[in-house]
């Protein structure tokens, strides 16, 4: 599963991005996981599966579904306590379940 992160500059979500990465390793998932900004989402090489948008762009979740309209890429606001606690765990079943794996 391809799982891509947005956030402002991209930035923040990469602490998020490894503490997902480490879930995902410890839980034997070999997941791609990545953090771009919420203006470059439909740059990416491949379509993603999920697409997380953190909670402090909320109010770019339009225009994130925008960006990946016409593909099967699923578009969700992670929980901002999770977010905020780097909770890699939660956040990575929080994917799993929008992407209905």
């Amino acid at each position: 599963m391809r799982i891509l992160l947005c956030c402002s500059m991209g930035m923040s979500t990469s602490i998020v991005v490894a503490a997902m990465k480490r879930a995902a390793a410890e839980q034997g998932k070999n997941y791609q996981i990545s953090a771009t900004d919420v203006n470059s989402v439909d740059e990416e090489d491949e379509v993603p599966d999920v697409v997380l948008v953190g909670p402090q762009v909320a109010h770019a979740l339009k225009q994130v579904q925008e960006q990946v309209s016409g593909t099967d890429a699923k578009v969700a606001i992670m929980n901002k306590t999770d977010y905020g606690n780097v909770d890699g765990a939660a956040i990575l079943k929080f994917a799993e379940e929008i992407a209905g794996v």
